[in-house]
């Protein structure tokens, strides 16, 4: 792989309670959702000294500010799960008036911060936080449904190029949709049995169990992408490398193990010119941010390091693919 400089990717799945509303209510997940909104200025802050590229996944519903809007924008053709649990479109009867009122449907505040912010990319977590592998809903629903979540991004003057599909639920059929709306880019699963795409009926508490052990011991490997390896048929698959999985003060005798798990892939990625892709959701951050912080500011230190030893570079999803698909990966301007 010669002098090609190795990449350093950080997405972040930005949904607030719409992406936990099937399982868990507001009051039950208050401290988080709340703590998420302290969470992302800080992260901003943090970018910007360390100059990082990071993609934001975000969720089209959360791109309005008053509950007048998003009702105007909700898709005339909307998915019929099976689990009617999983269809958040019943929440829009209980949410409050604006952002003021009721932060934890609405994000207009805090998209505006992402996108002021230097080197940062909306990307899309599809309009409702769609889940593609989930018994009941079409390509059809999908279609509309990603149809609005671009239609709200242009309304930030961000049309999307990118997306994460929530739960990491990625299907060929569903991707095709998303080519429709100039969409070609996304973050694929980590390359191993314990994390391969399913429904939420057909996950299992082993697989659970596992990948919280791999977050700390090496079970899987580090995941890493060579370039060349990320086009997928007309697609280009940024797969992650590693969930940053947040602070856990019953296991906080385990961060450092967490941490080097973390660096020691960067620094194989730097060495090697390959891709490591680290995803999180702020409201992961939610509670102990602290010390989420900490470990986020240790992993970014070692990254600025290989940065200046080995000229590792920090880019968002959409950039690394432009980069890609012009093959001119690691060029120097």
């Amino acid at each position: 792989m010669g002098a090609r400089p190795g990449t350093f990717v950080i997405s972040l799945d930005f949904e607030l309670h719409w992406g936990v509303c099937d399982r868990l209510e507001v009051e039950d997940y208050r401290e988080n959702l709340l703590g998420a909104r302290r969470a992302i200025p800080r992260l901003l802050d943090l970018f910007a000294e360390f100059e990082i590229h990071a993609t934001w996944a975000t969720v089209g519903m959360l791109l309005y500010g008053r509950r007048t809007e998003l009702l105007a924008a909700v898709p005339a053709q909307i998915p019929d799960y099976v689990n009617r649990h999983l269809s958040p479109y019943p929440r829009l009867a209980e949410i409050g008036v604006d952002e003021a009122s009721d932060p934890f449907h609405f994000g207009r505040e805090l998209v505006d911060l992402i996108r002021n912010a230097p080197h940062q990319e909306l990307a899309t977590h599809t309009f409702s936080h769609f889940y593609c592998l989930e018994p009941g809903p079409t390509p059809d629903d999908f279609r509309h449904d990603i149809r609005a979540a671009v239609q709200a991004a242009r309304a930030v003057a961000r049309e999307p190029t990118s997306i994460v599909f929530p739960r990491n639920q990625v299907s060929r059929e569903y991707l095709e949709v998303c080519a429709e709306f100039g969409i070609r880019v996304y973050r694929g699963s980590e390359r191993s049995w314990l994390y391969r795409p399913r429904s939420d009926a057909r996950e299992t508490t082993i697989r659970r169990v596992v990948r919280a052990i791999d977050s700390y011991v090496a079970l899987t490997g580090d995941h890493l992408a060579a370039p060349e390896d990320v086009v997928d048929d007309g697609f280009i698959n940024i797969p992650a490398s590693r969930f940053l999985r947040p602070y856990d003060g019953r296991l906080r005798h385990f961060e450092g193990l967490k941490r080097r798990r973390i660096t020691r892939a960067l620094t194989r990625a730097a060495r090697t010119g390959t891709i490591y892709h680290l995803w999180w959701h702020p409201h992961n951050f939610g509670r102990d941010l602290d010390e989420n912080l900490a470990t986020l500011r240790v992993v970014l230190e070692h990254f600025r390091r290989l940065s200046a030893g080995h000229g590792m570079r920090s880019l968002t999803m959409s950039e690394l693919a432009r980069e890609v698909s012009a093959g001119t990966v690691g060029d120097t301007p």
